[in-house]
């Protein structure tokens, strides 16, 4: 046999097989990534992946959506398609607005697989495949992404009572003093879904409704906790700042009498100030510029706690999101260490009363001790969202910032959790009825 003929006949044996594949009516077929609709049947542990669940769904267009013709563009459901899901350790899954486990959903709730992208499949004509990245029920993704849909169980009261921390509008960056006791906190209102619709959240003092087409900016606040609950929250009025300006406080000293201010314009650069008064009970110095935060932009500074003098904050200086660290005698802010920047965003420092550095990548919330850095999760089998974790002085509790999907905006709300003696955390209780 000639080499020409024996290159024909290993062609045609390769493209042969190759048919064979592509007429295999199970074989996987890449699909679109789309938000997947239905009914839980089932729900039993994945024996081929530890930690991971397999959810089966009946897909089809939920009744409220059927009801209101407003439905979403879904798979055809004529055939009687199921959704086979994995859920994994990873997954956010929210029931009720609330983090929640996939074996606890009863079988026939309504529900709403958000895949991780890249993982949705064919097989055959009847079953599609995906990993997800958010498993809700349908009534809560309805909150938030169809807020004009009526559904059972819709929220009617709108909390905006000033005289809590949380409401619905957004409470986040929590900056416990001491034990917790006393806590500062950043607070702005949120949008409404509708175009001409009023402003959400409490309407603290320094918090007016915006004008049309403008924007809330951010405030710090300050309340304490007493024998009757938290006191109402009180503006931290720092001087030298503007009404156009965003104000967070990040870091406050244990005796309150200095304090880290992430200040940025509307469309500008954060930067970061000081501010200090003689007493707890004094007014704050008008804030200066902090020099050691050197060129470019910085924010979320905090105080090291073994070394006051030193410095880590936040910064885009180097194109992307990476946090410095400012020592007085080493010269200019330099990055850390490749284990905590990477490629990713990272925000959000604070220090543990071991120096242990709590900072945000991305979404997620890490710990990074002993020359290692985890992920801060809270109890249960798939992962709750949490940001900008700052533990107290003592290192027994940690307050975090927390979601609730929300249209427009995230509604965001501070909680608090124990930590325990290995470092993981207890459960979380809102920070309004937390109580040490």
């Amino acid at each position: 046999m000639n080499p020409s003929t024996r290159t024909a006949l290993l062609a045609l044996t390769f493209f042969a097989a190759m048919g064979c594949d592509l007429v295999d009516p199970m074989r996987s077929t890449p699909q679109a990534d789309t938000e997947t609709f239905g009914n839980l049947l089932e729900a039993a542990p994945d024996p081929s992946r530890p930690g991971a669940w397999i959810a089966r769904v009946r897909v089809g267009v939920p009744r409220a959506l059927g009801r209101a013709d407003e439905a979403r563009p879904t798979p055809d459901v004529a055939g009687g398609i199921t959704a086979v899901v994995v859920v994994t350790g990873d997954t956010v899954v929210v029931v009720d607005d609330r983090p929640a486990a996939l074996l606890n959903i009863g079988p026939g709730t309504e529900v709403v697989a958000l895949p991780v992208p890249g993982t949705t499949t064919m097989v055959g004509e009847n079953e599609i495949h995906l990993e997800a990245a958010q498993l809700m029920d349908f009534v809560s993704y309805a909150r938030w992404r169809l807020p004009k849909l009526h559904v059972a169980g819709e929220p009617v009261e709108i909390a905006d009572d000033v005289n809590r921390i949380n409401s619905d509008g957004i409470e986040r960056g929590p900056v416990p003093v001491g034990d917790g006791r006393v806590l500062y906190f950043t607070g702005r209102l949120r949008p409404s879904e509708l175009p001409d619709g009023p402003w959400i959240g409490a309407r603290r003092e320094g918090l007016p409704s915006p004008a049309e087409g403008a924007q809330s900016f951010e405030r710090s606040f300050r309340t304490e906790l007493g024998d009757n609950g938290w006191s109402t929250p009180e503006l931290v009025d720092i001087p030298g700042t503007e009404p156009t300006q965003h104000v967070k406080l990040t870091w406050v000293s244990g005796d309150e009498r200095r304090c880290y201010v992430t200040v940025s314009e509307p469309d500008g650069s954060p930067w970061v100030g000081v501010s200090e008064r003689a007493g707890s009970s004094e007014a704050w110095s008008e804030i200066i510029r902090m020099e050691a935060a050197g060129e470019g932009d910085a924010f979320d500074a905090v105080a090291m706690t073994a070394a006051p003098n030193k410095t880590i904050f936040a910064s885009t200086r180097n194109g992307n999101g990476d946090l410095f660290l400012h020592d007085p005698e080493l010269g200019p802010a330099q990055p850390l260490q490749p284990e905590i920047n990477t490629g990713g965003l990272e925000w959000g420092p604070r220090i543990g009363p071991a120096n242990e550095l709590y900072f945000v990548r991305g979404d997620r919330q890490l710990r990074f001790h002993a020359g290692k850095v985890n992920e801060v999760r809270l109890p249960g089998p798939h992962r709750s969202v949490l940001i900008e974790a700052a533990p107290t002085a003592d290192g027994a509790f940690l307050f975090i910032t927390v979601p609730k999907f929300r249209p427009v905006e995230l509604d965001l709300d501070i909680q608090v959790a124990p930590i325990n003696a290995d470092g993981t955390l207890g459960a979380a209780r809102p920070v309004d009825e937390w109580r040490p």
